[in-house]
């Protein structure tokens, strides 16, 4: 009986469906709670371990990517420096060649302009500079650069000039002498003169220029000695001009004894009786001597390109363009 009553105790809930239901449904909530706790920590977990792994692949595949400024900037500097250095170089070689010019000072001048860019790539003074300056200053360059360019082309395009055959008059163009032979410049052109007059024993040739302050005697003396005892040309088909000090007064005083050889100085006649006319100069300089000689009122008049040192052929292709722009300015 006591055992019956202690079985149907109500107190006693072992039994109890409510109760046991209760116990069960605190300890779902206990588990769900904790497993939801559990399963977003691993998803942040999870998220963070992407995100990192997707930078760190990032970072693999571009390497450069955190710096990539800095490489090319290194790699600029280094390149700009070089040519700085080059161009130094290149100064002491062409003051070597004692060409009677100081434009071995342009490239001097211009190692320590490509000495200020490579500083100014280094340091970013491009971007420190405000719009109000680097526009002006673009615009300057590139101006410079095409106007550069195209005298360029223009000195290029005359540079295998021939002339025709049987032409009245070459007129070759002073340079340097030194005392006992002409510079290595001036041997060019006499040669190129003196392989023409052979070819051609009907032409008169006209060795034209003064004498500068570093020579010995008139340049047209020592061009018409080379023309007649080294090369064995007549010297009744050379006339020598010796008072012209550039290019301009080349072509005027020889243009002067060409008319009065010829009597066409005040002629009224046609273009077809004038003479014709050949231009003897090494081939970088043919383009600027026909130009002037054009300007100076030749008509019939051809180029006739002797070669030149290869060693100074930029130099003096850089520097016919500052001639050019010169006498562009002037005229």
């Amino acid at each position: 009986m006591m055992n019956e009553l202690q079985s149907g105790d109500p107190q006693d809930n072992r039994y109890d469906p409510h109760s046991t239901g209760g116990a069960t449904e605190a300890d779902s909530d206990t588990d769900t709670t904790s497993t939801a706790t559990d399963t977003g920590a691993s998803t942040d977990a999870k998220t963070t371990t992407i995100k990192s792994a997707t930078a760190t692949a990032a970072t693999a595949t571009n390497p450069a990517v955190s710096h990539i400024h800095f490489p090319l900037r290194q790699v600029a500097t280094a390149i700009v420096s070089i040519s700085a250095l080059a161009s130094l170089w290149y100064a002491r070689a062409v003051y070597n060649t004692h060409t009677g010019t100081s434009f071995w000072l342009f490239w001097v001048a211009l190692a320590l302009a490509l000495g200020v860019w490579a500083a100014a790539i280094w340091f970013h003074w491009w971007r420190a500079l405000p719009n109000a300056a680097r526009i002006p200053i673009g615009i300057v360059l590139c101006v410079a650069l095409c106007g550069f360019g195209v005298s360029q082309a223009a000195v290029v395009s005359h540079m295998r000039d021939e002339g025709d055959w049987n032409l009245d008059y070459i007129i070759v163009l002073g340079a340097q002498v030194h005392r006992g032979s002409p510079s290595l410049v001036l041997r060019y052109r006499l040669d190129k003169a003196a392989e023409y007059l052979r070819a051609n024993p009907g032409t008169t040739c006209i060795v034209s220029g003064g004498q500068g302050p570093n020579e010995p005697y008139a340049e047209a003396r020592g061009m018409a000695d080379y023309l007649e005892h080294d090369a064995g040309i007549d010297a009744s088909r050379i006339i020598e001009e010796p008072d012209s000090t550039t290019t301009v007064e080349n072509l005027r005083n020889s243009r002067t004894i060409i008319d009065s050889a010829n009597n066409t100085g005040n002629s009224t006649s046609s273009t077809a009786s004038e003479p014709s006319i050949g231009i003897v100069t090494n081939d970088f300089h043919v383009f600027r001597s026909l130009q002037i000689a054009h300007d100076q009122g030749y008509t019939d008049v051809q180029g006739i390109a002797a070669g030149s040192p290869r060693d100074m052929l930029l130099n003096n292709m850089v520097r016919e363009s500052f001639a050019e722009a010169k006498y562009l300015i002037k005229h």
